[in-house]
């Protein structure tokens, strides 16, 4: 028997592919008849929505009288202004989906001249997929309404296929778990990557909702376990409301310590720290999650994940390979202790001296590979994670052109919710449920 909670995901799986499949087909079929009239449609929602605000204005609270002329008026310009361009609508689907075929053709060539500065494997298909990605997107920009059927085709097909992953997500609640893999590695659709990106920033914030007592007054779960198994494996999805940490982070935690790539020298970064050497350090795991909690304002979300031992052989053989290609790194609170015996710890406060102030870190560079220079949108801390992963049977870099931390989080937390998936454990660790006087002991003659 599946349980009610299981049972809801199952046919929550089933209705979201029913309903992306039929429109895939109606958007094949129909193309700009249907999505004209979808255009018309929401022209005259928004009119009405305007009528709505203009009888407001004189019936409705005198306090809200001037946002409701305000957003009436605006309303309105944008239906005159619709009405007198009627191409500019057409045009934004197209302008849109041709920008972001630009975009990921701009990442891919990117992607490709880190690796030929590298003469890493692999570059000369990042150079294909990146032309292939400017000879679909550039004509669709520049001819936007000449080419607005074929961009509700692709749109159709991609509805389908993404429809179809749910249906087969709704089939694995079913199935053994061994045929459940073998659909799961041969086919899989995502969500965009931008889309993706968010998604643990957005989690966040309806935790940040749920925790606060005037809004929920139910218990908070911070732990749940789909049985009494030790995880072999965890994977943390880190995400924050600063800056770059809204888009996330993913670290692993494999045989007692805690895996983490990224471009920690900060002497190298350029391209709006986008770009830098790739470093990889290693660190204590109880020292590490409150560090980046008190540090960093991070909230991490960490799965746990049961392994085989023939799964736990091939994750040692890719470590073992992945190591055998660093040398060790300083950072350089490090290297200056190297050159004298005094040294203030207050004024290094870059993040690689930081973290190896208060968790005594190792850090690590690359000798060679597409690993030693970092790249935000290519050879970043997810695509590591899934090169090490991967030997477990999960391979999301084969499905997804871009992975990001929101990837690993939509992927894991719908696996944690299916029968027989080898995500075990579900946790989440914030400033709410981390012990106060480990973070105090740990930071002990530091500030943030």
């Amino acid at each position: 028997m599946i349980k009610s909670d299981k049972l809801f995901n199952a046919t929550n799986s089933f209705m979201i592919g029913v309903c992306l499949i039929v429109s895939g087909i109606l958007l094949i079929v129909l193309k700009d008849n249907l999505y004209i009239n979808l255009v018309q449609i929401f022209i005259l929602a928004i009119l009405f929505l305007s009528i709505k605000q203009f009888v407001n204005y004189f019936f409705g609270k005198k306090k809200d009288r001037k946002i409701n002329f305000t957003r009436c008026f605006l309303n309105l310009i944008f239906c005159i202004v619709i009405s007198f361009f009627r191409n500019i609508p057409l045009s934004i689907l197209p302008l849109i989906f041709g920008s972001y075929l630009l975009l990921n053709g701009i990442i891919k060539l990117i992607n490709y001249m880190i690796l030929w500065k590298n003469k890493s494997n692999g570059r000369l298909t990042e150079l294909v997929v990146a032309l292939f990605y400017f000879v679909i997107s550039i004509p669709i920009i520049f001819s936007p309404l000449k080419n607005l059927n074929r961009v509700l085709i692709l749109l159709g097909i991609y509805f389908i296929l993404l429809g179809a992953n749910y249906l087969i997500d709704f089939i694995t609640f079913l199935i053994p778990k061994k045929v459940k893999n073998k659909i799961k590695r041969s086919f899989r659709i995502s969500l965009p990557a931008f889309v993706e990106a968010i998604i643990p920033y957005t989690v966040l914030n309806e935790i940040n909702y749920l925790l606060d007592k005037e809004n929920y007054d139910k218990p908070f779960i911070f732990e749940e376990k789909r049985e009494e198994i030790e995880p072999d494996i965890e994977v943390f999805v880190h995400t924050s409301n600063r800056g770059f940490n809204r888009m996330g982070h993913v670290d692993l935690y494999y045989r007692g310590k805690v895996i983490s790539y990224g471009n920690y020298d900060s002497s190298s970064v350029h391209f709006f720290d986008m770009i830098g050497d790739g470093v990889i350090f290693t660190t204590d795991r109880e020292k590490y999650i409150p560090f980046c909690i008190e540090h960093s304002a991070k909230t991490l979300f960490v799965f746990g994940l049961k392994l085989t031992e023939n799964q736990k052989k091939n994750i040692d053989k890719e470590l073992n390979k992945l190591f055998s290609e660093l040398v060790e790194w300083n950072p350089p609170y490090v290297e200056a202790l190297s050159k004298r015996k005094r040294v203030s710890k207050h004024k290094y406060k870059d993040y690689a001296s930081r973290l190896y102030q208060i968790t005594n870190a190792k850090f690590y560079k690359f000798t060679s590979g597409r690993f030693q220079k970092y790249f935000v949108l290519g050879t970043n801390c997810c695509r590591l994670a899934d090169l090490i992963i991967g030997k477990s049977g999960i391979d999301l870099l084969k499905m997804n052109g871009v992975i990001t931390p929101g990837t690993y989080y939509e992927y894991l937390n719908r696996e944690f919710q299916k029968k027989n998936s080898m995500v075990v454990s579900r946790k989440i660790y914030n400033q709410k449920n981390v012990d106060k006087k480990t973070i105090q002991e740990i930071f002990k003659g530091f500030s943030k």
